[in-house]
Parts: C-alpha cells; sequence; structure tokens
C-alpha cells in the first residue's frame, strides 16, 4: 500500500512539473497535492518558484491556478521572499498574476526598487501593508497599516538616499520617477536642504519639482 502511495505522489509531482514547464515556470517543493483532472496545485514546504527573467519566489506554501489555456497565478502564504525584474521584496503573501505581470504583497511588506544608473543608491519602501506591483509599467502602489484606533504605521520610503517620506499612501512611476503622496506627508529633502509636509504631494525627483495641498515648507541653511 506504501508504495502504490510512493508511486501515485511521484505521477502527480511529475505531471505538475511538466505542465508548469509548458508555461516556462518552474516549481518545486517538498510534497505537492493536486489532481489530475483539477487545475489548482499546492506546493507545500520549500517551496521555490522561478519564471526565469520575471520572477523568482521564496516560500513555505503556494497555490498555483490554472486558466482557460495556461498557468494564470500563483499565491503564496506565510514568509515570502520575491526578486522580480526591478527589485526585491519580503511579505507575508504574495498573489502574482503570470498573464500581466503583477502582484500583490501583503503584510509587513518591505522592498527594494533597484536603481537604474550606475552609481545611483536603491530605492527602499519600509512598514508597508499592501504593496501592488506591475512589472510592465513599472508602477508600485502602497498602502498603511490601519491600527485599532484608526492611526496608521506610516510608510517610510528612503529615496536613493536623497529623499526620506513618511506617507499614508504612495504611487511610485518608475518610468517617470514621479512620487505621488498621501496622508501626513513628511519629505525630509537632503538633497535641496528642504523639508516638506503636505495632505497631498506630487513630487518629480527628475526635477525636484512639486505640487501639493496643505503644504508647509522649512527651509534648511
Amino acid at each position: 500500500m506504501r508504495r502504490k502511495i510512493f508511486i501515485l505522489a511521484a505521477a502527480v509531482l511529475l505531471f505538475t512539473v511538466v505542465i508548469v514547464a509548458a508555461s516556462r515556470v518552474n516549481i518545486s517543493a517538498d510534497k505537492v497535492v493536486g489532481s489530475f483532472r483539477k487545475d489548482v496545485y499546492t506546493f507545500m514546504g520549500n517551496v521555490f518558484i522561478d519564471r526565469d527573467g520575471e520572477i523568482y519566489v521564496e516560500t513555505q506554501l503556494a497555490t498555483a491556478t490554472k486558466g482557460t489555456s495556461d498557468w494564470q497565478s500563483f499565491i503564496t502564504e506565510g514568509e515570502t521572499f520575491v526578486r522580480f525584474q526591478t527589485g526585491e521584496a519580503t511579505a507575508t503573501s504574495l498573489d502574482y498574476n503570470l498573464d500581466l505581470s503583477t502582484g500583490l504583497m501583503t503584510g509587513d511588506v518591505q522592498a527594494m526598487i533597484y536603481a537604474k544608473e550606475e552609481g545611483e543608491q536603491n530605492i527602499y519602501i519600509y512598514k508597508t501593508d499592501i504593496l501592488k506591483f506591475d512589472q510592465k509599467n513599472e508602477y508600485y502602489e502602497g498602502f498603511a497599516k490601519e491600527t485599532e484606533n484608526a492611526t496608521p504605521e506610516l510608510i517610510f520610503i528612503d529615496y536613493k538616499g536623497d529623499l526620506k517620506v513618511d506617507t499614508r499612501y504612495f504611487e511610485y512611476f518608475g518610468d517617470t520617477g514621479m512620487l505621488n503622496l498621501k496622508g501626513d506627508v513628511f519629505v525630509d529633502d537632503f538633497k535641496n536642504s528642504r523639508k516638506i509636509w503636505a495632505t497631498e504631494l506630487i513630487y518629480d525627483t527628475e526635477d525636484d519639482s512639486f505640487e501639493g495641498l496643505n503644504v508647509r515648507i522649512e527651509l534648511v541653511f
């Protein structure tokens, strides 16, 4: 009986790897649970997901789902490390769409966006409760965590060592360098010797121009 169970498990694992490989995604794990007739597979223990050149994931639990014709998405649960084309991050879950190259990370997300130019510093993002990213459009969106008394744990962004940012919400457009900030915004602009407070702020990191609402500025000499 044990031998039969082992043979069946091995067959399921082999079948899964062949199907996933057809979508150019490699997945390995200690254990896989699935069915020949179902389009959902759950991977458990030391899970590694690799779509060459697009995304690499390490986690302990992941579920892969097939769409109408190809593998469409995977969801991880528990501590998750993600390396994508423009950066890397850690979180407690990831929902990734293989068709669109978009992801949703949740749970104390910490991320790093790689510098584009040699000699530039990376962009670091801390204390984000939800982080959405779109690899094709170099788009990132983050939401702060709301506590029981509705006081948010502000997101902290270290932008290439030039700006230190606190905010409840942000959008970052990697192709243009635009930062869209909302909610209890504070920017410590080391590069231009100024500090900025606002309820909303759009900051162009290319030319250091900005516009906002309820803005207060302190110039540092």
